[in-house]
């Protein structure tokens, strides 16, 4: 499961020309690189042997060189069997096994640096929203804890106790807390896994996490018709509505799936979109394409949609892959902002882009739809039972209950 090459890091090349020398270690088909300190021209190194030609002047002894960086490989081997016996290869991330083969080993690893490393890894896998969960928690708990080193000793049954008695005294609600928690309680176990605490000391065997409920956001039908029909000139808010009403008509399609929708995603002329919800990534959705829907998207891509254009106006054909995440989160903000100016003047309650799923769910409910039918269209696929439901109806009888609430 391990292998390893030497290379030169062809995507870092130096001003003068040269490339970074580096061991790509692998394992699981996850991939780390190691550097070595030189940097090389190409007629220096020899790829297929892996080793720095003789003839190079990166150094006064090549041989020795070389051998150093056997000696490297072999450090690496070592290291991995030895985590693979201690049985802690399989949940560390590949982070954490790079400091390990540098010597500089977990092991002293606090609540905030393990969970750094966590969030590390999570952005380079693409994961950005359990990313953005875990930077919510370590900043929920540095401003609770007030220093900047917590040990994973000290989260105990009292620190959670606390940590419960200033969120309630802050006016927070309990749905809030269940999110906190249930992420901590994340990271403890895969500290656990990673040797950084132990399990008779985990203060959830104690702790029992209270079921929080949430307050759902959503408009009725007639507040949905309110908006849907009242008169906006400013360009900035009238594109905030519209795309309010395209995640209603696209079952509450969240921002981040409607942001990396394409062209490629719709069937036919302009008669379905197909998709994978980014959340779950385990079904396969497909929507009939309204005639309001219709309207919204030909308003938006000049009569014409192209294959390889985002559908929607919030990501741009020029967007590097490094910026879509951040670019997405901000324009979403921005987004909840002027639907929070909309609701004011159309004195509708308090409603972020979120809360068109919601609207969605509650609306096809009181137009008469069977739950289990609403867990299909909205796609709860990681319940038990929604699991039950999914196989039971087909795409044609959502669009039936769809054709009711959105004629």
């Amino acid at each position: 499961m391990l292998t390893t090459k030497v290379l030169l890091n062809k995507v870092r090349q130096k001003q003068d020309g040269t490339f970074p020398l580096v061991i790509r270690i692998t394992y699981s088909r996850k991939s780390i690189y190691l550097p070595l300190g030189y940097n090389l021209a190409e007629k220096d190194f020899d790829a297929k042997n892996q080793r720095i030609r003789p003839s190079s002047k990166i150094a006064s002894n090549i041989t020795r060189l070389n051998n150093g960086i056997q000696e490297k490989l072999k450090k690496i081997y070592d290291t991995v069997t030895r985590l693979e016996e201690e049985g802690k290869i399989e949940s560390l991330p590949m982070s954490s096994v790079k400091k390990e083969i540098e010597g500089k080993s977990v092991g002293n690893m606090d609540f905030f640096n393990f969970t750094d490393s966590l969030i590390k890894d999570l952005k380079k896998a693409g994961k950005y929203g359990n990313a953005e969960i875990y930077r919510t928690l370590r900043n929920k708990i540095e401003k609770f804890h007030g220093k900047n080193s917590l040990p994973f000793r000290q989260i105990n049954y009292a620190f959670l106790k606390k940590l419960e008695t200033q969120h309630y005294a802050s006016g927070n609600t309990a749905g809030g807390l269940s999110v906190y928690l249930r992420t901590l309680r994340s990271v403890y176990k895969k500290a656990i896994k990673h040797g950084l605490a132990k399990e008779n000391h985990n203060p959830f065997n104690d702790y029992s996490i209270k079921n929080g409920t949430p307050k759902r956001q959503f408009l009725n039908r007639e507040q949905l018709e309110t908006l849907k029909d009242a008169p906006v000139e400013e360009s900035h808010l009238a594109k905030a509505r519209d795309l309010y009403m395209a995640s209603f008509y696209l079952r509450g399609m969240n921002w981040m799936d409607m942001a990396l929708l394409k062209g490629d995603n719709i069937q036919g002329d302009l008669e379905r979109i197909m998709y994978i919800r980014s959340k779950t990534r385990n079904k396969m959705f497909s929507i009939k394409i309204t005639p309001a829907l219709k309207q919204i998207l030909l308003a938006y891509n000049d009569g014409k949609i192209k294959e390889d254009d985002f559908v929607f106006p919030i990501l741009t054909r020029d967007i590097s892959q490094d910026q879509i995440h951040e670019t997405i989160k901000n324009k979403r903000k921005r987004q909840n902002i002027y639907l929070k100016r909309l609701a004011d003047r159309l004195e509708l309650p308090k409603f972020t882009i979120y809360s068109a799923r919601h609207t969605y769910a509650n609306i096809l409910k009181r137009s008469g739809a069977p739950s289990n039918v609403i867990q299909d269209s909205l796609g709860h696929t990681t319940e038990a039972m929604t699991q039950a439901y999914l196989s039971s109806f087909e795409t044609n009888v959502i669009d039936d209950y769809d054709a009711k609430i959105m004629s």
